[in-house]
């Protein structure tokens, strides 16, 4: 074999060295991108909520009221039975507190603050948790203002609260002492979820 041969046959083997080590240290790579955009609509609502133990919404019954009590419960309850009235659901993904406010409006012959309500600390629907919200006053039978009057301002966790949001129950009382018989009373409870204080 010739100089010359064995001199090409080297500088091929170099070569396919060359080129298979080339081949093995270069990656190649090919990229394509999407971006996701996402962008939620504002929530800001509130809505009744009904359940086995939240027994009324946008009407509470009381019948055949003794005005001999102190304090008189609504149909189908009583004292201690871990049942409420009404139950209000507060939602809001505006990522700023909130808060719930509370007012009636008596019929005459209905003196104010005859009628009670008595509010504890709401839960957080979507953890089943009492809420890190602030109450205003404390848990205790409260004569329902004539004022709109928050009771309520949302904590860090249920300021955005999305899907299911903050339920609040209350139950309400009457004292009826005035009342005269077969007259009908009616208190008109409004419920406020609003931004300002």
């Amino acid at each position: 074999m010739s100089l010359y041969k064995l001199i090409g046959i080297k500088i091929l083997a170099l070569i396919a060295i060359f080129l298979i080590a080339q081949y093995n240290v270069i990656a190649l790579d090919n990229f394509l991108t999407t971006n996701v955009s996402v962008t939620a609509t504002s929530v800001f609502s509130m809505e009744f909520y009904t359940d086995a133990n939240v027994i009324y919404s946008t009407a509470v019954p009381f019948s055949n009221v003794d005005p001999a009590e102190s304090l008189v419960y609504a149909n189908r309850r009583s004292e201690d039975d871990g049942k409420s009235d009404t139950g209000v659901v507060c939602i809001s993904n505006m990522g700023v507190p909130w808060y719930l406010k509370i007012q009636g409006v008596y019929s005459e012959g209905l003196f104010d603050g005859s009628a009670k309500y008595y509010y504890s600390e709401p839960v957080d629907r979507n953890t089943n948790q009492q809420t890190d919200g602030t109450l205003t006053g404390s848990v205790k039978w409260t004569p329902i203002p004539t004022e709109a009057t928050s009771i309520y301002t949302s904590g860090p966790t249920d300021t955005v609260n999305t899907p299911f949001g903050t339920l609040s129950t209350f139950s309400f009382g009457v004292d009826p002492r005035g009342l005269s018989a077969e007259r009908t009373y009616t208190v008109s409870v409004t419920y406020t979820m609003t931004t300002a204080p």
